[in-house]
């Protein structure tokens, strides 16, 4: 049963964050904002930030752990933020080449993945979690009947689980196909860019290699480099007659 409580506030906190994050991006956005990159209405970071605090409230209540103050929860909601997003942040950039959140422009900000401000955000937040969100939770778990709170977690974590498959599948597929694309726009440039280059004998190739190499990640600096090559070729033959 133990397990089971610490599933269900998972998924409670995770929709919860869906929720806060969705309002929080609409209003600032002025649009509908999905957050989250399932396509269900969770955002796992919150669930699992709810995990770390709701142990520590076990630890508490259980007298192992002495009461914290409130600026003991702030520091600790502050620093489990950080540590969360910023694998979490990695991560997900790794695997599917976009970020979810990025915090370039926020101030103090930590290569865009976490920053002081939403990590102060995020300590006090979890004041409110420990003081107020989890009692009420506890009090929402112990009313679920005994055979419901056994059987609910395995039915959240099945359809969880299709979601995350559902999701990593969509986003692998949609990546090959992005690249795909770009590598057949890129193949077309690279023949614009003869075509263009045997017209115009008087073109600076060194001024089109700082162009096509700009920002480019390492399989797009691969088709850039095979651009150049190709318009070197092109001036050695041109030098040689």
């Amino acid at each position: 049963m133990v397990i089971n409580r610490y599933i269900i506030f998972y998924f409670l906190f995770a929709l919860l964050g869906w929720v806060w994050e969705s309002i929080y991006c609409t209003a600032q956005n002025q649009k509908w904002q999905n957050r989250g990159f399932l396509y269900g209405p969770l955002c796992p970071i919150y669930g699992f930030g709810s995990i770390f605090a709701l142990f520590a409230y076990d630890l508490i209540n259980e007298g192992i752990l002495e009461k914290l103050s409130l600026l003991q929860i702030f520091i600790v909601g502050f620093f489990v933020s950080m540590v969360l997003e910023y694998p979490t942040s990695y991560i997900l950039e790794k695997l599917f080449h976009a970020r979810w959140w990025d915090y370039t422009d926020v101030p103090l900000n930590l290569n865009g993945r976490t920053s002081v401000p939403t990590s102060v955000g995020f300590g006090l937040a979890a004041i409110l979690v420990m003081d107020y969100l989890i009692p009420k939770a506890e009090d929402f778990y112990y009313i679920l009947p005994e055979i419901l709170a056994i059987i609910l977690p395995f039915i959240l974590i099945a359809i969880h689980s299709s979601d995350i498959t559902l999701t990593v599948v969509n986003l692998t597929n949609f990546q090959k196909e992005l690249d795909e694309i770009e590598e057949n726009f890129q193949e077309r440039m690279t023949q614009r860019v003869d075509n263009f280059y045997r017209k115009k004998k008087s073109f600076n190739p060194k001024a089109l290699k700082r162009v096509v190499s700009f920002r480019m990640s390492e399989k797009r600096n691969q088709i850039a480099e095979r651009i150049i090559k190709s318009i070197e070729k092109i001036e050695e033959e041109r030098q040689e007659k």
